[in-house]
């Protein structure tokens, strides 16, 4: 039997090891995303060790942010010149204290005015004077009627009452009333269609339609993404999925022509299944699984283009 004695010092020793094993794991129990963690007094991010670092008033602020009495840390850097009392972090892109706003990483914003700092949504943030996007500033664009245009498939466009930007960039006659996106990169105004902030050139911006995925068109032609499928009959034209298309005459891979392929007998098969080929106005829901193309004379099992030029391996059947 364990005397009284005895029992007592295997009560404190127990105490001890658990209070130890605490402390250890104390700071980095305090944030369960972050990455910083304290063992033996020390203290990492990751695998790297914050030097100089006040162990008594060191706090996780966030995944990426720290902090002790004299610095703030971002992962295991050490931010310099930044007032600690006042400095509070906005969003994952901004933060800022009483005299300067920081982006990512804790890099100064210079000339951001932290009073009236606000951030919006998707990395922009304005303050009075100025618009940002991630840290960098829009040339010329007005704070008081500038916003974000909001779309599902497409956060790179925003505008204000003269202007229209591609994440940081002034689109050059861009009209903001009658600007609208359409898909990712893809819009158009009364006068223009754009794709990534630059005009689509030869396109008909008032015939030009968005039809499904990456397809469009205008009276000329048809388009995947900003490309002409050169050649595509606009009456039988066809997607079969987000990267096949088929006419009456051809079947294309992306916006290039699969040399040699039957168009009426070309068929893809989604998990084993047939896909039936439909109108680009139609709807349709991305399948995930294996994906195999063939027609009456070969299986298709790779397309890769370079240089502009497609290659594809394929076997008879």
């Amino acid at each position: 039997m364990i005397g009284k004695k005895n029992y007592i010092l295997v009560i404190f020793f127990v105490l001890f090891i658990i209070i130890s094993c605490s402390k250890n794991r104390a700071q980095s129990a305090f944030n369960k995303e972050s990455r910083y963690k304290v063992i033996e007094n020390k203290v990492y991010y990751d695998n790297i060790v914050l030097e100089d670092v006040d162990l008594k008033s060191f706090i996780i602020l966030n995944k990426y942010y720290a902090r002790d009495k004299e610095n703030i840390y971002w992962k295991e850097e050490k931010i310099d010149g930044i007032d600690t009392d006042s400095f509070e972090i906005l969003d994952i892109n901004y933060s800022r204290d009483r005299n300067n706003v920081y982006g990512f990483k804790g890099i100064k914003i210079e000339g951001a005015d932290p009073e009236s700092f606000k951030v919006l949504n998707d990395a922009y943030a304005k303050d009075k004077t100025s618009v940002y996007w991630d840290g960098k500033k829009l040339e010329r664009a007005d704070p008081a009627t500038f916003k974000k245009i909001n779309h599902p498939n497409s956060v790179s466009y925003s505008m204000d009452k003269d202007n229209v930007y591609y994440i940081t960039e002034k689109i050059e006659g861009a009209d903001p009333k009658s600007f609208q996106i359409f898909h990712h990169s893809l819009a158009k105004d009364n006068n223009a269609v754009y794709w990534a902030g630059e005009k689509l050139q030869g396109t008909d911006a008032k015939s030009f339609e968005y039809l499904e995925g990456p397809y469009s068109r205008d009276k000329n032609n048809i388009y995947r993404q900003e490309k002409i499928i050169n050649g595509a009959d606009q009456k039988t034209f066809e997607m079969i999925n987000s990267v096949i298309s088929k006419d009456k005459n051809n079947v294309y891979y992306k916006d290039l022509i699969i040399n040699g392929a039957d168009s009426q007998t070309f068929e893809v098969l989604e998990c084993g299944k047939k896909v039936k080929p439909r109108l680009l106005e139609s709807k349709s829901e991305v399948i995930k699984c294996l994906v195999e193309y063939t027609d009456k004379n070969y299986i298709y099992e790779d397309f890769t283009i370079e240089d502009g030029e497609l290659t594809v391996t394929k076997k008879k059947r």
